[in-house]
């Protein structure tokens, strides 16, 4: 009798460790299964998501870099203030500079969203949305004008679109 108590809270101390061991496991088990659907959809989005340079060129004597974008894939894009443009100079030294969301001196901004930009066709609904088949412009402003450049823009969900050109 004198073994029967301490061995009733030892199996009694087995059995909560082993059920809070298979809890945790359980636990870890949903989370990697959680963030493997996340990792999923955001490599689906990206799949689905496909961006084009149409046109690019500086203007007011290189001090505004114009670039068209065409939306060719099948999701919709915005928040562009979470949009990355980076614009590298060509004058043999390879500066790249990383420019900003807005309307000043060394940022950019979304000149226009369009059915046709070559046109000026304005986009038919869902203002402020790059929907499939639209064409986006947008503005660099860089300070001091250079001549050659490559611009890089890259959406939220990781897809870019690139081109080179030159003054």
């Amino acid at each position: 009798m004198e073994t029967a108590i301490p061995a009733i809270i030892i199996i009694g101390l087995l059995v909560l460790a082993t059920l809070t061991l298979a809890e945790q496991s359980l636990s870890s088990q949903d989370a990697v299964s959680q963030s493997w659907r996340e990792m999923q959809e955001r490599l689906e989005e990206r799949t689905r998501t496909d961006l084009s340079p149409i046109a690019a060129q500086t203007i007011n004597a290189g001090a505004t870099v114009e670039l068209t974008l065409r939306n060719d894939g099948d999701t919709k894009l915005a928040d562009f203030d979470q949009w990355d443009v980076i614009l590298q100079y060509g004058s043999g030294s390879g500066n790249a500079e990383w420019y900003p969301y807005g309307s000043g001196s060394d940022e950019w901004d979304v000149g226009g969203i369009y059915l046709d930009a070559s046109e000026g066709t304005p986009e038919a609904f869902d203002p402020d949305i790059l929907n499939p088949g639209e064409e986006m412009v947008i503005w660099v402003w860089v300070s001091p004008p250079v001549g050659t450049h490559q611009v890089i823009v890259a959406a939220p969900n990781g897809v870019t679109a690139s081109t080179v050109f030159t003054r």
